[in-house]
């Protein structure tokens, strides 16, 4: 009985020691690995020199160079001036017939509607009056001038006569070119007995092209002022690009252009720099430069008002610090970094990522500007330099 009850009290004493000693070890154990965690930051790794030359990565510095300027910028597609036109009535009427829909190619001189005009009536009245009294007195002044010559005739009544008619001939003339702008051909009205008059008038497209917008129905009054209709063309089409003031001295015409366009599946196209207007715009406070393009072989359509993107290789060259090997930049979501090592050796070089800013670049090397400070001896990871921040995430 004692023996077991010793046995017993052994047997206890044996668990308490072995369960102290495993607490202690679990303690000892998250220390350490706290102290880890707290010692790793988020934004580093440490590799050696084999490890980087395993992955294809090697070490740059910083350096000045002469950059020749690539310029990204955006723009939107615009109708050249003379590829969109407003069609109106150059005279006062009501619409009688419509003959196109929005929507609709037509093409130049085909008819867009049909108005009646009491107007139109005036206007080949005061026409056919005009005409009739520039022949009597062209009749009257041939009489006078007969007279004149025979001395017979007042030298008051010739002069009368021919002032008179050269300010009928001139009323004539001025309502003959009114109606040839109107549309409305003059020749019915010569025959004096048989005269044909028209009250109707059809206006039709200037150019070719798709109708955009109609804005009238049948029995609207239109007046010269009113916009019927619309016409574009979008087969002249031209972009508008946006340069901001620190590239101006980098652009100028004949330049070439390439233009993205955005959220199309259309290959990119080819333009020129057309010409730069010579002001700063008051809303984005930017150069406009007008591009001309070649429009790309797609099916798709390309219409005014879309947005591009564009790249131009600019003029010149800029002295520029801090520039990198575009193989240095890696892009983390909507920004760009770098990985930047401090008195790095063979057994030990440790990374830290640094968040940059690109202000000016060429189709090799960037110019950055680093959001942080950094030691002055740093060297920077370049090429293959998603391997390193795939490898950082691990220790995420």
């Amino acid at each position: 009985m004692k023996h077991s009850l010793k046995y017993l009290i052994f047997s206890s004493f044996c668990v308490t020691i072995i369960v102290a000693a495993g607490c202690s070890s679990e303690e000892k154990s998250s220390t350490v690995s706290t102290k880890v965690k707290s010692q790793t930051s988020l934004d580093s790794l440490v590799l050696n020199q084999k490890q980087l030359e395993s992955v294809n990565v090697d070490l740059v510095s910083f350096e000045t160079r002469s950059l020749k300027p690539i310029i990204f910028s955006n723009g939107v597609i615009t109708l050249l001036p003379d590829s969109k036109a407003e069609v109106s009535s150059h005279i006062e009427g009501k619409v009688e017939q419509i003959f196109v829909r929005e929507g609709m190619s037509v093409h130049k001189g085909q008819p867009i509607l049909k108005i009646s005009s009491f107007q139109l009536l005036e206007l080949q009245n005061e026409f056919a009056a005009a005409q009739s009294e520039a022949e009597f007195l062209e009749i009257e002044y041939k009489r006078q001038d007969e007279l004149r010559k025979s001395n017979i005739g007042v030298l008051a009544e010739y002069q009368s006569v021919d002032s008179k008619l050269k300010a009928a001939i001139a009323k004539e003339k001025a309502l003959q070119n009114k109606l040839d702008l109107i549309g409305i051909s003059t020749g019915g009205l010569a025959k004096k007995r048989d005269m044909k008059m028209t009250s109707s008038l059809v206006i039709t497209s200037p150019i070719d092209g798709f109708v955009y917008k109609f804005n009238e129905n049948i029995g609207s009054l239109v007046k010269p002022e009113t916009i019927l209709a619309e016409i574009i063309n979008p087969d002249k089409l031209q972009a508008d690009v946006f340069v901001y003031e620190k590239d101006a001295d980098f652009v100028e015409e004949g330049l070439p252009v390439e233009i993205s366009f955005v959220n199309r599946a259309i290959a990119n196209a080819q333009g020129k720099i057309a010409y730069i207007s010579r002001a700063i715009d008051a809303q984005n406070k930017a150069i406009t430069l007008h591009v001309n393009f070649k429009r790309p072989n797609t099916k798709e359509p390309i219409l005014a008002d879309m947005n591009v993107k564009v790249k131009i290789v600019g003029v010149g060259t800029k002295t520029s610090e801090n520039t990198l090997p575009k193989t240095a930049i890696f892009d983390d979501g909507d920004n760009k970094f770098i990985f930047c090592a401090s008195g790095p050796t063979p057994e030990k070089i440790a990374f830290r990522k640094y968040r940059v800013e690109i202000l000016r670049e060429d189709e090799q090397y960037v110019q950055v500007k680093v959001l942080e400070n950094i030691p002055s001896d740093v060297k920077i990871a370049n090429k293959n330099v998603l391997a390193l921040e795939a490898e950082r995430k691990k220790n995420e």
